[in-house]
């Protein structure tokens, strides 16, 4: 059973063969800019999490690697066990191949120099507060090799001595550093190195402000590009964990960033598509149609990615939202009916608005309350359209387990279509929503489906993915 999505693959040779998002307008917008930017830069692509920002920086590398450009793909969620960020950024374009026997040699020697400092660097690191020896300048790789030694003993030093010989150390990473990438153009290669990072904003907070302040430090050579994948509120939060809640977040990111751009919303319907292709729901669906109650996919997709476009989920929610579905409709045979309207809503409600999930099934919360809910978010979305929010009232109202509300309701919708006094457009949505709930069918026994389908949406939603 698929309970779990792999990550989306990206082959190199076919950047969108599995473009689930129609996303290629925005990925060769991304790979033009970055293409014609002349590092040392960094730019941020920003926007929330589960948001599908790792499929599109992939693509975005993808499209650029067939531009001749060398790209370094970095998860700093990944490496975020490491004391220093520093050691992993130069591990990982140590892992570089250039495909070019001369040119690759002269780079991964220069990488061979930028690793001794970064062993020094390290070391510091690791006697941080304690008294640490000034060393020489470093002009040959032995007295790099000698400066590491002298800093694990406990000779005192002068201060300012070892400030500026650490000065000159870093003079010497950014040197080594760029005359390693500089080997790019003799492979044939664009000049300048793409370093994608992503996942930053899940790290621990001290990691992700270290990574930051060595980019911003040590990295900044010529034809060295940054591209960072952030979720920037989430980042802004995590600048006031290491820092404090009186620190201007966004002026203090400011100083790493020089140019954010964010990425337009995904094509929501296509979004559902896919997901319930990837799950292999397609079979499942089609196996129901055999039977009398069959499960409608078109209406499941079209009412679900209107409502969880209402209630905002991001990508990754409403993956978790169809791996609920895949557990309520294993869990339900074939011939037992599941409808689609009523699942989309559930499902919707119990991944963002819980608490109503439980108001609703117990009749806490009135059909009219949901509906003044979802009205509120009508207005910031296109595909949750009039008819679609009839559609939910008279299921609402057909599955209402409130007997005496639900029959109110029905009087109150005879009323006013018998009402000539009333305005034709309340007498017009009255005749509308009684038509509806007929054709919806009920009482009762709908409420008692709806009870039997909440809980297992309930149980579905205690699978951790």
């Amino acid at each position: 059973m698929t309970y779990r999505l792999e990550e989306i693959e990206v082959p190199l040779d076919s950047p969108f063969a599995n473009d689930d998002l129609s996303r290629k307008p925005v990925v060769e917008f991304l790979s033009g800019l970055i293409g014609r930017i002349e590092g040392p830069f960094v730019l941020a692509i920003d926007s929330p999490w589960g948001t599908g920002k790792t499929t599109l920086v992939k693509m975005v590398a993808a499209e650029l690697q067939q531009q001749d450009f060398q790209c370094v793909q970095f998860n700093a969620w990944k490496v975020d066990y490491v004391t220093d960020p520093l050691v992993a950024l130069v591990s990982s374009i140590d892992r570089v191949s250039l495909g070019d026997v001369s040119a690759e040699a002269a780079f991964h020697e220069s990488i061979g120099k930028v690793k001794k400092v970064v062993g020094v660097l390290a070391k510091r690191t690791m006697v941080a507060g304690a008294k640490v020896a000034t060393f020489g300048i470093l002009d040959a790789e032995k007295e790099i090799e000698a400066a590491a030694a002298e800093l694990t003993g406990n000779l005192a030093g002068d201060l300012f001595d070892s400030f500026e010989q650490e000065r000159k150390l870093l003079v010497k990473f950014r040197e080594d550093l760029a005359c390693a990438v500089s080997q790019l153009s003799a492979a044939g290669k664009k000049a300048n190195l793409i370093f994608f990072v992503d996942e930053l904003d899940r790290c621990r907070p001290t990691f992700a402000i270290e990574l930051l302040e060595r980019i911003k430090h040590l990295f900044d050579v010529p034809n060295l590009v940054f591209v960072l994948s952030i979720d920037k509120r989430q980042l802004e939060a995590i600048t006031a964990a290491v820092y404090g809640q009186g620190i201007d977040a966004p002026e203090y990111l400011r100083r790493f960033i020089d140019l954010e751009m964010g990425i337009p919303t995904a094509n929501s319907k296509q979004f559902t598509q896919r997901l319930v292709s990837r799950f292999g729901l397609d079979s499942v669906f089609a196996q129901r149609n055999g039977h009398e109650t069959a499960y409608d996919k078109g209406n499941f997709i079209d009412f679900f990615t209107a409502i969880a476009d209402a209630l905002g989920l991001t990508l990754r929610a409403r993956e978790r939202c169809l791996t609920r579905l895949k557990v309520v409709m294993d869990q339900t045979p074939p011939n037992h009916y599941l409808d689609p309207v009523l699942v989309a809503l559930l499902i919707g409600l119990r991944t963002n608005q819980p608490e109503m999930f439980r108001d609703v099934v117990a009749g806490r919360t009135a059909p009219s309350e949901t509906m003044d809910f979802l009205a509120e978010r009508v207005s910031r979305l296109v595909s949750l359209d009039e008819r679609m929010l009839l559609v939910i009232e008279a299921y609402l109202i057909v599955a209402d387990p409130n007997n005496k509300r639900q029959q109110a309701k029905m009087d109150e919708l005879r009323g006013a279509l018998a009402d000539e006094r009333l305005d034709i457009a309340i007498r017009s949505k009255a005749k509308d929503l009684l038509e509806m709930i007929r054709a919806v069918g009920g009482g009762m026994r709908m409420g008692v489906r709806m009870a039997a389908v909440a809980a297992k949406i309930d149980l579905a939603a205690m699978v951790r993915d």
